[in-house]
């Protein structure tokens, strides 16, 4: 069984809102099966908070460091929390951990030196996520979850000789060489909207499955999934919204993908019955397990064979020769050779 990924969150208690926010990131990860461990979550009263951190750094496979100004000061001039953290993180980066352990995340300020710098020193020059805004926090979260689980969006092409020998892997060479990412507005025109999101800012009125029923879909169900596309031609890029079904094909880390078995009612070539969809259990808004898909194929099929058998009796009797008893079952598509009809008068 696959080890499930664990990240320890490192951020300075700024104000109430910030707290929020962090505590809303850390709930996204774990819905997208990261195992999180936060001070919110985690510390009672009583409890050491230098054992936990000490023991949450070191056991963690990745720590999150929330970038703030506030942060920055704490984490340079070693005070609070925030300094003792950044003490034992310095240790383990100088103890050859490697610096990928330790992701910078920017939820506000700036990355370059000054006043407003939300970067410790120790992290200069290294690559930043930023979450500043609500369109940088999207496609830095995809970014993030890749981090974690250790799943790049372009993976370097293999080396393995001459082009014969990459003629000669054929179609399997070229699946495990495809990658899996979320599409994306600038490339396909259309991406996936999150069904957790919608949920949480309509709590009585959009209705999405439990969290354990999202996250163990297999193969041959259908989710439903909700779409924002940007029709072919439409000049002013407001985007469409159509919900559909998708049949789930198989999973690749905390990605799903599946198949398209809908017919998108918007005008745009690169999503059709049969395109490929990846997306994450936060977007599925609707299960139909395989097994309740068989199910239903065989009552339709039942129905359908009683309606056939209704049908051709009602033929039968209608096609009847009123002249024989209602026990002959002779019809008059089929009288014997050289017998004619006689009208009656």
């Amino acid at each position: 069984m696959a080890r499930i990924p664990s990240v320890f969150v490192s951020y300075s208690w700024d104000s109430g809102a910030h707290k929020n926010w962090v505590r809303q990131l850390a709930s996204r990860l774990a819905r997208n099966g990261v195992k999180v461990w936060l001070d919110q979550w985690h510390v009672r009263p009583g409890d050491s908070l230098t054992t936990y951190m000490e023991r949450r750094i070191a056991s963690s496979g990745h720590v999150l460091v929330i970038c703030t100004p506030g942060y920055a000061r704490k984490s340079n001039s070693r005070t609070g929390g925030v300094g003792y953290e950044q003490q034992i993180i310095s240790g383990r980066i100088a103890a050859a951990i490697p610096r990928r352990k330790f992701i910078p995340i920017l939820r506000s300020g700036k990355i370059e030196p000054g006043r407003d710098c939300a970067i410790p020193t120790h992290f200069a020059g290294i690559f930043v996520l930023d979450m500043r805004t609500p369109s940088t926090q999207r496609a830095s979260f995809e970014q993030l979850i890749r981090a974690i689980y250790n799943k790049p969006k372009f993976a370097p092409p293999a080396s393995r000789g001459t082009p014969m020998l990459v003629q000669q892997g054929s179609k399997q060479a070229l699946a495990r060489a495809t990658t899996i990412r979320l599409a994306d507005f600038e490339l396909e025109r259309w991406r996936l909207a999150s069904g957790v999101l919608r949920n949480q800012q309509y709590p009585k009125t959009f209705w999405i499955p439990s969290e354990a029923h999202r996250r163990n879909v297999k193969r041959g169900d259908f989710v439903k999934l909700a779409f924002e596309i940007i029709e072919d031609g439409d000049k002013s890029q407001t985007p469409e919204h159509e919900r559909m079904w998708v049949k789930v094909t198989r999973s690749q880390g905390p990605y799903f993908v599946g198949k398209l078995a809908n017919e998108p009612t918007t005008n745009i070539k690169r999503l059709k019955w049969g395109s490929r969809i990846v997306f994450l259990p936060e977007h599925i808004i609707g299960i139909q397990s395989s097994n309740a898909v068989k199910a239903w194929n065989k009552v339709a099929a039942k129905l359908d064979a009683e309606s056939a058998k209704r049908t051709a009796k009602r033929r039968a009797i209608v096609t009847r020769d009123p002249r024989k008893p209602a026990g002959s079952r002779r019809k008059l598509g089929h009288l014997p050779t050289g017998v004619r009809r006689q009208r009656r008068h």
